[in-house]
C-alpha cells in the first residue's frame, strides 16, 4: 500500500461504452506450495472500474480451463449483483452483461451444457450456464493481451503492468511521493 498512496482511480463520463462489462481471469497453479490458482475479476460501468477482486481459489484446479471456470463463476456472481445494484439506481441494462474470458476451454465449458469434461467441477460453479441460458450473461473471448483482469492474478513485467493499470483507470497523482 505504501507504494500506491499517490495512485487514484479516475472516473470520466463515457456513455459510448457498455453500461456494465466484466473481465475474468485466473493464474493456474503457480503457487508451488499448494498449487492453488488465483482468480481475478474486474467490472466497469460505462468504462469506469467499479469492482474488482483477486483471491486464491479454495481448491486445486486440475486444468487451466477449470481454474478459469472457477474465476468466471465469481465474476458471474458479481455481474448479477452489480446488475441489481444498477437497476436499483435506475440504470437500465438492456442486453446481457458481457464478461470477457481469455481461455477458450473455459468458454466452451460455460456454453456447453453437455460438456463431459466439466462433470467433476463443483456444481456451485455451473450456475454460469443458467445465467447464459437465461440471457443475463454473455461470455466472450478476449485476447490475453487485452485481458484487464490479468493485473489481479499474476506478476507482470513493468510495461504490461503500466499498460493494464492505465486501462483500468489507475493514475499517478502528480507531486505525491511513492
Amino acid at each position: 500500500m505504501k507504494g500506491t498512496k499517490g495512485t487514484f482511480l479516475k472516473y470520466q463520463r463515457n456513455k459510448d461504452t457498455e453500461p456494465l462489462v466484466g473481465f475474468a481471469d485466473a493464474d493456474w497453479a503457480t503457487d508451488t506450495s499448494d498449487r492453488k490458482s488465483v482468480s481475478g475479476f474486474l467490472f466497469q460501468v460505462y468504462g469506469n472500474t467499479v469492482s474488482w477482486s483477486s483471491k486464491k481459489q479454495t481448491s486445486v484446479a486440475t486444468s487451466s480451463s477449470e481454474a478459469e471456470y472457477i474465476a468466471l463463476s465469481a465474476g458471474v456472481a458479481e455481474a448479477i449483483w452489480l446488475s441489481g445494484l444498477l437497476a436499483d439506481l435506475g440504470v437500465k441494462i438492456a442486453k446481457p452483461v458481457t464478461i470477457y474470458e481469455d481461455n477458450r476451454g473455459c468458454i466452451g465449458m460455460a456454453q456447453n451444457l453437455e460438456c463431459k469434461r466439466a462433470k467433476h467441477i463443483d456444481i456451485k460453479h455451473h450456475f454460469i450456464r443458467d445465467h447464459i441460458a437465461s440471457g443475463r450473461i454473455l461470455v466472450e473471448p478476449i485476447r490475453t493481451d487485452d485481458q484487464l483482469a490479468d493485473i489481479f492474478t499474476k506478476a507482470l513485467d513493468t510495461g504490461r503492468f503500466e499498460h493494464l493499470r492505465r486501462n483500468i483507470g489507475l493514475h499517478d497523482r502528480e507531486g505525491v511521493k511513492k
